[in-house]
């Protein structure tokens, strides 16, 4: 199988694309395969991993123009993949030379800089977290904070977020707008809304009804779409522009 993946050995752009041949077996991911590029191909390929379980969501890139993560995806569906996604240019624009039919295309997942190859630099991404203060700040005392089942299932959906940014790659807001918050630090900012535990909740949704927050998102859902464990970004935003 072919792979046509995209490298940027000075950075910050793409700067031409090398093929490989993998040898593809039964149940291989994507990480599989880059990892068997790095290892017998080429080891000047850069990509970032850890958890190798969907859990740390390091792996975040295109595949086809489709954003995953490398390690839950399997090579041998990825022909099949519908994102059903709203364009925009990274991922309407395609390399000169990419066969669709017969090659899968890795690029780094869009709207943040390239560090090298597919390894993006997050720093935007964590700033976005940082400056709406997402945190709960300790009561006075010892006595504990207690939250019953049905309070805590109450934000379950968005603490399962992974951070992995899949979100943010996928807007087009965020391709657009330098500034715009991003979908995930919005839904944080919900989650904490949301929790019985905080003192004083609408601190968080006046940090993120910011110039840069909730009233730049047009609620086009692709957040929603590629968001690899059910968070819904959107659904939250939507939630937050209504109050």
């Amino acid at each position: 199988m072919l792979f046509r993946v995209a490298r940027s050995h000075k950075g910050k752009e793409i700067t031409h694309y090398d093929l490989y041949k993998v040898d593809a077996r039964k149940g291989m991911t994507v990480l599989d395969a880059l990892f068997q590029i790095q290892d017998y191909m080429d080891e000047s390929l850069a990509f970032r991993y850890s958890c190798r379980g969907a859990v740390c969501g390091s792996c975040a890139m295109l595949a086809d123009k489709v954003p995953i993560l490398a390690c839950r995806t399997q090579v041998s569906s990825l022909k099949e993949v519908s994102s059903k996604l709203k364009p925009f240019t990274a991922l309407t624009d395609t390399p000169l030379g990419w066969n669709a039919e017969t090659e899968i295309l890795l690029e780094p997942l869009p709207n943040l800089p390239i560090l090298k190859d597919l390894v993006i630099d997050m720093t935007r991404f964590y700033d976005a977290l940082e400056s709406l203060k997402l945190w709960a700040e300790p009561a006075k005392g010892e006595e504990s904070r207690i939250q019953s089942p049905a309070e805590r299932k109450k934000i379950e959906r968005y603490v399962d977020c992974i951070m992995c940014a899949l979100c943010f790659g996928s807007c087009p807001v965020n391709a657009e707008k330098e500034e715009y918050l991003g979908p995930a630090a919005l839904t944080k900012a919900w989650r904490f809304y949301e929790d019985s535990r905080v003192q004083d909740p609408k601190t968080y949704l006046e940090s993120a009804n910011v110039p840069a927050g909730s009233p730049l998102c047009d609620l086009i859902y692709n957040c929603v779409k590629v968001c690899p464990k059910g968070v819904a970004p959107g659904g939250a935003i939507r939630k937050m522009k209504e109050l």
